[in-house]
């Protein structure tokens, strides 16, 4: 079946550039009715032609700012640099701040190290809760508290947790006790087993940072601080952070220990603001400009949040006009409250260009406090055709896309992934009132007759060790299922675009969701969660699905053979699929498949037959040469847009070089991790050092690993050595090798590992500049190799380094002919 929005691709190449000039006011106005008509309309319009219209709307506004961009001229030349610079900050937001992005905290933040020193002998464990509004910066306090130096010597253990609305105490005690040292993650949701691991491990002074409490139930406080507070150890704390003060007395009856936090002091605010904006402080500048920045700045009510996103909305343009424009926006005339940040918000979200807005507000489909990967997300927004570039890769460009929504100030990191404040989060939603709907534990909100995004989260309303019934969710999946608009026009449910259903529920509830499920057929997204074959019924209709992704607990059931049939199927995700070890006949089939996301580590690739039919895939972390039709290495060769690692094994089944260059490994530019394996029947080492010669692979490889090869050390790895990107090198039982690359020219090796090197004689390990040709390397003398390991070479009788300046870690074991280790660093160096 035709795409009629991937055919309509072609299209947007020929938007014709060369407008006269006459026309060109008549022409931006046009795209501007355009996008707001699209924006907004109601009406009952095909939604293919919208996604169609929105797509040549974005082409037109690009155009527009293209050539704004080239007949502006009025930018400033002494805060260019500034304006251009952007700081995607990739630290752990949860637990690292940016120490300049805080001022005028010092005396709070002293008040809690007090408490902190004061706490030392006592037996009860101290909770010491940071109320404030929105944006205000107690998360960045906190962190403040968290890194200090005094703090780290202090405690022992230093926990973070992010909780948000999402309070539960089987989960949270979880992520308390992967952060305990020695005890990691437990797979069991069992509160009072992890309970008792608690008691056990909580054996010393411990920090806990519970970082935005919403929960203000005394009893699941308190069942939550059961083993925390039998603790024999003296001197704890429990750092909270809540917007509501019913939370902060329910922590602590002292009101004298709360931290109430305000706004930044006036005289404090605008120079960080100005940072904000300039990344200087102390810019003294411009004269117009700092007076529209003053004015602006009086509007924001001293709060940190709402200075950093406005000052990169400002940063983006610094011209006096546009300034202006931002200062008299209409947007300010709905601010209800003094306090109240969202038109500011607001305010920055109009003025992101169009694709970035799309991509936002489509956040607002899930939860507040929901944790984003960014590839999963981009992933999904390619799935629902948001992502268009005509000469970028859809994930190269998604992945620049979000990072301008980080420079922007739209997301933040978490740990290893990303977090929309809450703040945000409502300006989403407020944006996207009448075309996202989520059913969660929240109030119910109306439907729309333009409702096209439905999310339906139950991960706090039904307890994963006991799935009971819950009747107060019933009645709000009752309330859609019943809503006027959905019953007066059934296009509500068959014209959703996306369906994300994560979280246990019961049998009843299951019910329900099957009924929403059987009145699907437009769905680009599907996420399910479920243990009910039911849900799989009707699956195999949905035609235009791009993104699946199917959870379930339920193990050892095989994924449906129709599957195969979804032919638009971009992304398949079946990593919480418990105890899949198959795949179904005919994955070849699925011609635009761009990922199948499996368990790790990804064994499951390596059974599909005739990968190479799949040439948009992504990702395939293994593939088994087999001697039967679907499996010889040949199929690798159209794979070329697979990116991350490969590993391919059974390599004593490849026949001959020739075969091994059909694979192409040598154009696979993208690949980052190679391993190469031969299994125990291994076949001729001629022919093995042949084939190795056609396995070469692209010099932008990072990790290269040989297992089993019994040929001798490949002209690609010696003499012909291109791979100058190399961080780690593995070479394993690899009997005849005894030639080694020229290990300084590899800057960037950091880890080296030989073992089962029988023929190895002299290892010779030299990075100095001596001989290096300045055009062709920068000299850093061996500023990166950290770790050696050389085991099981048995005729290994030296051991030469030299400039190993980096060498952390050496290690040498099984090397019974070893007569000679000379350069041994300082620091590996006995005392």
């Amino acid at each position: 079946m035709a795409d009629p929005i991937h055919e309509n691709h072609a299209e947007r190449g020929r938007v014709n550039k060369n407008i006269p000039k006459k026309s060109w006011s008549r022409f931006t106005s046009k795209v501007k009715t355009i996008t707001r008509a699209v924006g907004h309309s109601n009406d009952k319009i095909n939604k293919s032609d919208i996604v169609h219209i929105r797509a040549i709307v974005e082409k037109l506004h690009g155009i527009c700012g293209n050539v704004y961009e080239a007949l502006y001229i009025d930018k400033l030349a002494a805060v260019i640099q500034a304006s251009q610079k952007t700081s995607t900050d990739t630290r752990e937001a949860t637990q690292y701040s940016t120490q300049t992005k805080v001022v005028s905290r010092d005396n709070v933040k002293k008040k809690i190290l007090e408490v902190i020193s004061t706490s030392e002998s006592s037996d009860q464990v101290s909770v010491i809760p940071i109320v404030g509004d929105g944006g205000v910066g107690k998360t960045t306090l906190a962190q403040l508290v968290y890194n200090d130096p005094e703090v780290k010597a202090t405690f022992e253990i230093m926990i973070w947790v992010y909780v948000s609305a999402n309070f539960d105490e089987v989960k949270l005690t979880q992520k308390i006790l992967e952060q305990i040292p020695q005890c990691g993650y437990k797979n069991t949701t069992s509160l009072a087993g992890l309970q008792n691991d608690m008691n056990k491990y909580l054996s010393k002074r411990f920090l806990l940072v519970l970082d935005d409490m919403w929960e203000e139930s005394e009893g699941r406080w308190d069942k939550l601080l059961a083993p925390i507070r039998a603790t024999q150890v003296k001197g704890n704390i429990i750092l909270v952070t809540t917007r509501s003060s019913s939370v902060a007395r329910m922590t602590t009856r002292t009101e004298a220990d709360h931290i109430n936090l305000d706004g930044l002091d006036e005289q404090d605010f605008f120079p960080f603001f100005k940072r904000c904006i300039f990344d200087n402080e102390e810019f003294q500048g411009h004269g117009m400009l700092l007076k529209i920045a003053e004015d602006i700045a009086s509007k924001l009510n001293r709060n940190p949040l709402a200075a950093k996103t406005v000052g990169s909305l400002l940063r983006r343009n610094v011209n006096v006009e546009y300034w202006r424009r931002i200062r008299d926006s209409d947007e300010w005339r709905f601010q209800e409250r003094k306090d109240d940040i969202i038109p500011a918000l607001k305010l920055s979200y109009n003025h992101l260009p169009y694709h970035l807005q799309l991509l936002f507000s489509y956040c607002a489909i899930f939860p507040k406090g929901y944790k984003f990967d960014k590839e999963e997300l981009v992933r999904t927004w390619i799935a629902l055709g948001f992502v268009v570039h005509e000469r970028k890769k859809l994930e190269d460009h998604g992945s620049d896309c979000f990072d301008d929504l980080i420079n922007w100030s739209f997301f933040h990191k978490h740990e290893h992934q990303f977090v929309v404040h809450d703040l945000m989060h409502d300006v989403a939603q407020e944006v996207m009132i009448k075309k996202c709907l989520i059913i969660d534990n929240s109030d119910f909100k109306k439907v729309f007759p333009s409702t096209c995004h439905l999310g339906i989260w139950t991960e706090l309303s039904y307890n994963e060790e006991n799935v009971e019934r819950n009747y107060d969710f019933e009645e709000k999946l009752d309330a859609f299922l019943q809503d006027k608009a959905v019953l007066e026009d059934e296009s509500i449910l068959r014209s959703l675009e996306s369906l994300i259903i994560v979280g246990v529920y019961d049998e009843n509830l299951s019910a329900k969701l099957v009924t929403i499920l059987e009145r699907l057929f437009y769905v680009r997204v599907l996420r399910l969660q479920f243990n009910d074959d039911t849900f799989l019924s009707g699956i195999e209709k949905f035609i235009h699905l791009r993104y699946l992704e199917l959870r379930t607990s339920d193990g050892h059931k095989p994924l449906p053979q129709y599957i195969c049939n979804l032919y638009h199927l971009q992304i398949l995700d079946v990593r919480h699929w418990n105890g899949l070890n198959d795949l179904p006949e005919g994955m070849s089939n699925l011609v635009n498949l761009r990922y199948l996301l499996v368990p790790e580590p990804g064994s499951l690739h390596s059974k599909i037959s005739k990968v190479g039919d799949l040439e948009f895939l992504q990702e395939l972390k293994e593939f088994r040469v087999q001697k039967k039709d679907g499996f010889d290495i040949s199929e690798l060769g159209n794979l070329k847009e697979i990116k991350g690692s490969l590993s391919i094994l059974d390599l004593e089944n490849v026949t001959n070089k020739e075969e091994a260059i059909r694979a192409r490994i040598k154009h696979k530019k993208h690949l980052r991790t190679l391993s190469l394996s031969w299994g125990s029947a291994s076949s001729n080492p001629a022919i093995q050092e042949r084939i190795m010669e056609g396995l070469e692979p692209h010099e932008n490889i990072s990790h290269l690993s040989v297992v089993s090869y019994a040929g001798a050390t490949p002209l690609w790895l010696a003499k012909n050595f291109s791979l100058t990107n190399l961080e780690s090198l593995h070479l394993h039982d690899c009997a005849a090798v005894n030639i080694l690359p020229p290990f300084r020219i590899m800057r960037f090796l950091r880890t080296l590992s030989l073992v089962g090197l029988s023929s190895l004689n002299d290892l010779w390990i030299d990075f100095s500049c001596a001989g290096v040709s300045s055009v062709s390397r920068s000299c850093d003398e061996g500023l990166e190799l950290s770790e050696i390991e050389i085991s099981k070479c048995s005729a290994l009788t030296s051991v030469r380094l030299h400039a190993c300046k980096a060498l952390t870690k050496l290690s040498i074991k099984e090397c019974g002919a070893l007569a000679s280790l000379e350069g041994l660093p300082d620091q590996l160096s006995p005392k």
